[in-house]
């Protein structure tokens, strides 16, 4: 799986593209790295339970229980999120929303190992891992979807195992062989999401910053 500090990278470059000047703090970019990164806690749990990792919080129940407890409260004349943290607050938590889905369990879905998307309901590891390319003797080639062995329909390319049969991704907290690896890093691709988050976060930062300055000034 990607390591959890390239989920924090894509969500700090969520929250540049989707926060404006007056919401970009370092609080919000806080509460949306830690929302990108949450599902990664899973791996806690896999310790007692094995099989839990890329399951317990990268299925799609998690945001959805979420994103309708967000959407009834914003609904709502007496919303507890607008009421605290007024329109701003809302708004934040819909991007923080965004990153736990793209960089907490997308990075995970669109990976060789993959993620138990629907698990507790079903509990097959998936993943998109296949490609769309056109050749010039075989034509196109599509490959990120299979047939389903129940049903026919369309599913993604399904991982090794599954949750019940205890297949689980291995972590420094639970690991397949003797030695531990922590890594932070293990892609070049992923130093770059990383390096780039790390960039647009604390250049956004500072120009935000120094524009809120400007304006008091003028003031």
């Amino acid at each position: 799986m990607p390591p959890t500090l390239v989920a924090a990278g894509l969500a700090a470059l969520l929250a540049a593209a989707l926060l404006d000047e007056r919401q970009f703090t370092g609080r919000a970019l806080a509460v949306v790295v830690a929302a990108g990164v949450a599902p990664d806690l899973d791996a806690l749990l896999d310790v007692a339970v094995e099989g839990l990792h890329n399951a317990a919080l990268h299925n799609v129940w998690v945001p959805l229980l979420l994103g309708g407890a967000v959407w009834l409260d914003s609904r709502r004349g007496d919303s507890w999120l607008r009421g605290r943290y007024g329109a701003d607050g809302v708004h934040l938590a819909w991007v923080a929303l965004a990153a736990y889905c793209v960089a907490g369990i997308a990075l995970d879905f669109f990976h060789i190992e993959s993620a138990a998307v629907l698990w507790p309901v079903h509990d097959r590891f998936l993943g998109v891992t296949g490609r769309l390319v056109y050749n010039t003797a075989d034509g196109v080639v599509f490959t990120l979807v299979e047939p389903s062995l129940a049903g026919g329909e369309l599913l993604p390319k399904a991982g090794s195992g599954t949750v019940a049969g205890g297949e689980h991704v291995p972590t420094f907290l639970n690991p397949d062989e003797p030695g531990r690896d922590l890594v932070f890093v293990g892609r070049g691709w992923q130093l770059l999401v990383v390096l780039s988050g790390a960039v647009l976060a604390g250049w956004r930062l500072r120009e935000d910053g120094a524009r809120t300055d400007d304006f008091a000034g003028d003031g």
